[in-house]
C-alpha cells in the first residue's frame, strides 16, 4: 500500500469513528430525554383531595382539608400556600418496583423566604395517596403532618 492510500484510509477510518461517536451520543441523549419525559408524565396534571393531620400533639387536632396538585414538575399544596406561604416546589416521582401493587413514590421540597422548609414524601396507589409533610426551620422540626386522600374527579 502506498503512503497516499494509507493516509486516505486512515482519514476515512477517523471520520467513521467520529460519526459513530456522534450517532451513539445523540441516541443516548434522546433515550435519557425520553426516560425523563416518561417520569414527568406519572403525576403531571393530577390533583388529589387530602386531609392533613398534625402529628405529635397531646390531643388530636382537626384535620386540614387540602388539594395537592402536580403540574409542570411542581407540587402545590393549597392549604400550605395559604396558611404558611409555601410556594409550589419541584418534585421527583418514580414507579416503586419493590411493591407488589403498581405504586408511584414522590418527594418534594419547598422553602419560604423566612427559611422554613416543607418536605413532602408520599405514595400513590391507584387513585389513593398517602404520606407525610414535615416543616422545618434551621434543621429543627416545627410541625409534622400525615395525609391521605384520593384523586380529584374532574367535572365534565
Amino acid at each position: 500500500m502506498n503512503p497516499a492510500t494509507k493516509t486516505h484510509s486512515l482519514f476515512y477510518k477517523s471520520i467513521s469513528m467520529v460519526l459513530c461517536f456522534i450517532l451513539f451520543s445523540s441516541f443516548s441523549f434522546a433515550q435519557a430525554k425520553k426516560e425523563k419525559k416518561e417520569k414527568d408524565k406519572l403525576l403531571d396534571g393530577k390533583t388529589f383531595i387530602v386531609q392533613l393531620t398534625e402529628q405529635g400533639g397531646k390531643k388530636t387536632p382537626k384535620p386540614i382539608n387540602d388539594e395537592l396538585s402536580f403540574k409542570t414538575d411542581k407540587l402545590k399544596s393549597k392549604a400550605m400556600m395559604e396558611q404558611y406561604k409555601f410556594p409550589a416546589g419541584a418534585y421527583t416521582a418514580m414507579m416503586d418496583t419493590t411493591s407488589s401493587e403498581k405504586a408511584i413514590i414522590f418527594d418534594c421540597e419547598s422553602s419560604t423566604p423566612s427559611e422554613e422548609t416543607i418536605h413532602w414524601t408520599g405514595t400513590i396507589t391507584d387513585e389513593a395517596i398517602e404520606g407525610t409533610a414535615t416543616i422545618t426551620k434551621n434543621e429543627k422540626v416545627k410541625k409534622e403532618f400525615a395525609y391521605s386522600g384520593t384523586l380529584k374527579v374532574k367535572k365534565k
